[in-house]
Formats: structure tokens, sequence, C-alpha cells
């Protein structure tokens, strides 16, 4: 029991890290900073991506007298110019879709104590506009996400235990990592890039070649398993493989 509780905490912590690295070093990790003008802490971040067709952009300063402005770049809009609203100590601004279009680059204008502060200080952030998922799907899509991690790396340490049940894992894990594949993760992709409706897309935009590579490989290992009889350290080598090609995917 108690090397159980071990295995699984230890895959929990595996995936909490390999997740938290990827979303730091991704692409739409947002931009953040702090600052102070005449000693008063001001603190923004910069977002990339949005789900939905507007976006709030924030800013919290403890200056009284900062004001500020949005300048947004796109294939609809130049130099497209929203003021900073501030409510006590927060200063806002409410980023249309309609208006800008789905991408576009903006960059933040603060003004105080007859400075002027640009955010970034050289080049623009890139922005986009995803579709809204709905909630239910959104949280299945996290659900299986993460219970396939969870048991890629948990079959993987079956081997150290003493009663092993590699199989019994090697077939609840491709269970699921099929039901992401076919069903949750293209319906979750057909909401982000706004498919319904619209326009029938490629397949290969409903089926990532990162997801397919992990889903063929870990049933391939499977069928391996039960046909020759062996499971280690095959089984450890092939969740590694397949957490690798989630990580870099």
């Amino acid at each position: 029991m108690k090397e159980s509780i071990i295995l699984w905490l230890s895959s929990i912590i595996v995936v909490f890290l390999l997740s938290y690295f990827k979303s730091v070093f991704g692409e739409y990790y947002p931009v953040t900073g702090t600052f102070s003008v005449e000693g008063k802490k001001i603190s923004y971040k910069l977002d990339k991506i949005e789900y939905g067709d507007s976006y709030k952009l924030l800013v919290r300063t403890d200056y009284e007298n900062l004001e500020g402005q949005v300048i947004i770049n796109s294939d609809k809009v130049n130099n497209y110019t929203i003021e900073l609203k501030k409510n006590d100590k927060i200063l806002s601004a409410e980023i249309s879709k309609k208006s800008v279009g789905s991408n576009f680059s903006y960059s933040l204008i603060l003004r105080g104590k007859d400075k002027v502060y640009r955010i970034p200080q050289e080049g623009e952030t890139k922005f986009t506009f995803f579709g809204k998922i709905p909630k239910m799907l959104n949280w299945l899509y996290l659900l299986f996400l993460y219970s396939g991690l969870i048991l890629l790396i948990r079959s993987g340490l079956e081997q150290f235990k003493t009663n092993r049940k590699t199989k019994n894992f090697l077939v609840i894990t491709s269970i699921v990592l099929l039901t992401f594949l076919m069903m949750i993760n293209p319906l979750y992709l057909s909401y982000k890039f706004e498919y319904i409706n619209k326009s029938i897309p490629p397949i290969q935009n409903l089926f990532p070649l990162s997801l397919l590579t992990i889903t063929i490989l870990w049933i391939g290992i499977t069928v391996f398993v039960f046909l020759k009889k062996r499971e280690k350290p095959i089984v450890l080598i092939t969740s590694i493989i397949c957490l690798l090609i989630y990580l870099f995917s």
C-alpha cells in the first residue's frame, strides 16, 4: 500500500513539474513585470492568448497619477489606441476581437512623474484570440490530458513495485489516450480554432502528430507486452519517450 502511494505521488509530481516547465517556456507565457514610480509599485501582465471575443488587460498601480494606453497593430488596424481606465488601484482596457481581429500585436504605454514607460521596451507582444470553449469540454480536456500523463508515468514506475500490475496500467492508459485522441481533443480543437459550423478542417489539424505518435507508441508497447510476456524496462523507456514528446511538442 505504501509503495503504491509513493509511486502515485511521484507520478503526480512529475506531471506537475513537466506541465509547469512546458507552460513557463511555452510561446504563450505572458509578459510580466514590476517597476516603481516615486517608490510606488506598478505591476503588469501582458497575456498572449484569450479564449473568447474580448480580452481585459489589467495593470495594478499604487501610484495615483498613473495614466496609459494600449497601442494595437494588426491586419485590420494600425496604431489603434485604447485608453486605460482607472478604478481604484487598477488600470484596465477592454480589447475586442471584432475591432482588432483574431491576431494582433500590442504594447503598453504608461505615463507617470513626467516619464513615459513602454512595455515591452522593444517590439510588441503578439496576441491571439481563440474560440470560446464550453466549460464542460474544457474540464474533460484537462481531466483526460492529465490523467493520461499521470498514467503514462505510473505505468513506467510500476516496474519498481514488488507485485506488478503493468498490464492493467497499460490497458487503462491506452483507453484514456484513445478516448482523448479520438473524441475529446478533436472536439476541443474544433471549438478552439472555431471550425464548428464554419469549415471542415484538414484531418491533421484535429489529430496533432505529437498526440498521435504518443498513442501509437503506447498501443504498440501494450501489444508487445501482452504477446512477448516481457515488460521491463521497455515500458519505463516508452513512458519517458512519450513524456519527452509531450514536453517538446
